[in-house]
């Protein structure tokens, strides 16, 4: 019997160990996904096939008798703050550099800003500069925006979130006819994971691993009024990115650490049922009081949930909160445990009192864990 129960115990052991690993393997190979419709901009190299892909499809479309006209566009961002999971503030530069026949109205708009009473975009400097060899007129303006964006909290506290600026010529009524593109001369190295940050940014919850320009066809159901194109009403729109990584520490005691006591205290109160008197009188065990502890746990995952639910209060489940679904099971099954191992008409059930509880106790942790195992398999 004594080999019968080191090999059951070592048994739980390699189980339990083997499904922290499925799980923390599955936290390491998280990455980005981007949009199919997302075209990364990566360098100047990338630009130019980018260009000479568009001005190819310029001549294919009802537009190829309008010379489209090339706005060099940069951003600088110095500050970034959630104001809620979908309302980014953003403060910072953006400057762009118009060839000295521009005819057109000049400056950018943000198309997902919010609260535009309280938008700035003011201009700051103007000069003219040399840009591949042509003489450009430079303006810049300050900005503070607070912009609404759709994110995916789905994998939280795993998350990676692209946070974007969108961009669109201030002249609407000509915007097929400008073209924003990167302004990578004026970054002293472009090719660097993020440039175009203020160097002491303050990052709250985040890590900011990466800043890029991209491109994305947007498709609009509507022509503005305007006579539609002959590609359809898609429009290639400007973004400058931000690729942030969510501070894992920060989450996981929050919400992890809570979650881990709470387990360990239920297994502690599987461990104290027993048939034995004078081990149960030791440790002071009674139904009532497993499952008044019980009781207490429940409320503590409860509240712990609820402020992780008011953090997303907009999206569906994230990933965390299968774990506080996993232990609300875990809690009502030791409450149940505890109960049923009590009732004398369940006395004969060899399940239960099989070496004094000894299978609850034994398949606690595995449960727990493959649980939270097949929850990340299938979500990450």
């Amino acid at each position: 019997m004594l080999k019968s129960n080191i090999f059951t115990t070592l048994l739980s052991v390699v189980l339990s160990v083997a499904a922290m690993w499925v799980i923390s393997d599955s936290w390491q190979q998280q990455g980005r996904e981007f949009s199919n419709q997302t075209v990364v901009i990566p360098d100047q190299a990338a630009l130019d096939v980018f260009i000479a892909d568009e001005t190819a499809s310029a001549r294919a479309s009802n537009f190829n008798d309008v010379e489209r006209i090339d706005i060099p566009t940069g951003v600088f961002i110095q500050s970034l703050v959630f104001n809620s999971s979908s309302d980014v503030n953003l403060t910072g530069y953006v400057w762009q550099k118009y060839p000295q026949n521009f005819e057109y109205q000049k400056g950018v708009i943000f198309p997902e800003e919010i609260k535009s009473n309280s938008t700035i975009l003011r201009r700051e400097y103007a000069d003219t500069v040399v840009h591949d060899g042509e003489t450009y007129d430079l303006i810049g303006w300050y900005f503070d925006v607070t912009v609404r964006q759709s994110f995916d909290y789905r994998r939280y506290p795993l998350d990676f979130l692209t946070i974007w600026l969108r961009m669109w010529p201030a002249d609407f009524e000509n915007d097929t006819r400008i073209l924003l593109v990167p302004d990578f001369a004026s970054y002293h190295d472009s090719t660097a994971a993020s440039f175009g940050l203020d160097a002491d940014i303050v990052q709250g919850e985040w890590d900011i691993a990466e800043s890029f320009f991209s491109y994305q066809r947007i498709p609009y159901d509507t022509t503005f009024g305007y006579p539609a194109r002959a590609e359809g009403d898609l429009y290639q729109e400007f973004f400058f990115n931000l690729g942030a990584d969510r501070k894992f520490i920060n989450a996981f005691v929050i919400n992890l650490v809570p979650l881990l006591v709470v387990a360990v205290l239920l297994f502690a109160a599987v461990m104290t049922i027993s048939n034995d008197k004078e081990q149960a009188g030791l440790f002071g065990s009674s139904t009532s009081g497993v499952i008044g502890t019980c009781s207490a746990l429940f409320f503590v995952v409860l509240l712990s949930h609820i402020q992780v639910r008011s953090m997303f209060a907009g999206s569906g489940l994230v990933y965390i909160e299968y774990f506080y679904l996993v232990m609300y099971g875990m809690v009502l099954a030791t409450a149940l445990n505890a109960y049923l191992f009590s009732l004398k008409r369940m006395r004969n059930h060899w399940l239960l009192h099989y070496r004094d509880n000894y299978i609850a106790k034994v398949t606690f942790w595995p449960v727990l864990l493959w649980s939270t195992a097949l929850i990340t398999v299938s979500m990450l």
